[in-house]
C-alpha cells in the first residue's frame, strides 16, 4: 500500500470480521484541494480505508499466504461528510468466501452516524506462485504487525526486564 488509511486495528476475528480506526487529521494532503475552506475527505478515500481493512482481514485469515485483489465494488453509498477531527471507524465482514475469492460487506461510521457502505469483491491470489504477490503479502504482514503492536506494553515489558529505551541493559 502506497498510502495508509488505517491507523489501528481495533478488532480482528480471522475469517469473519475486523474493525479499524482512521483518525482524520487536518494535515492530510488531500484536504488542501478537497475543498479549500470546507475540507471533506473524498469518498474514494473512505472506500480505500474499507478496502485496506478488508485486505488486512482476508490476508491475515490466510496466514498472509493469499493476496486479496479488489475486483469489484457494488452498492456503494455515501451518506455524510467526513471532516478533519473525525475518527472514522470501518467495519468489514466476510459475507462469503471460497478458494478463489471473497465478498466483504464494508461500512464506515463516525460516532453513531453511518457515513458509507459498500460490498467489495476480491480475487484471492496464491502468493506461493507469484513473486509480486509474495512481496505484497509480506508488506501486508508488516503493516498488520505495526497496527496491532501495543507500543506502551512493549516499553513497560522492556523496563520490567531492566532494558533502557534504546534497548540496552540498564547501566551497560
Amino acid at each position: 500500500m502506497r498510502f495508509l488509511l488505517v491507523d489501528r486495528i481495533l478488532r480482528l476475528e480471522e475469517g469473519k470480521e475486523a474493525v479499524i480506526l482512521k483518525n482524520v487529521s487536518n494535515s492530510e494532503d488531500f484536504f488542501a484541494d478537497h475543498f479549500p475552506g470546507r475540507p471533506i475527505m473524498p469518498g474514494c478515500l473512505i472506500l480505500e480505508s474499507c478496502d485496506q481493512a478488508a485486505r488486512l482481514l482476508l490476508a491475515k485469515s490466510s496466514g498472509f499466504r493469499r493476496l486479496p485483489r479488489l475486483e469489484q465494488v457494488a452498492n456503494g453509498k455515501f451518506r455524510y461528510f467526513v471532516q478533519p477531527g473525525d475518527s472514522l471507524q470501518v467495519h468489514v465482514m466476510v459475507v462469503s468466501q471460497d478458494a478463489e475469492g471473497a465478498t466483504v460487506r464494508a461500512s464506515a461510521s463516525v460516532g453513531d452516524r453511518s457515513v458509507a457502505q459498500a460490498s467489495l469483491e476480491y480475487r484471492l491470489v496464491d502468493a506461493a506462485g507469484d513473486p509480486g504477490a509474495t512481496r505484497a503479502c509480506a508488506r501486508l504482514r508488516e503493516f498488520f504487525e505495526v497496527l496491532t503492536t501495543d507500543v506502551f506494553s512493549g516499553v513497560m515489558e522492556n523496563r520490567a526486564r531492566g532494558a533502557s529505551p534504546g534497548g540496552d541493559a540498564a547501566g551497560a
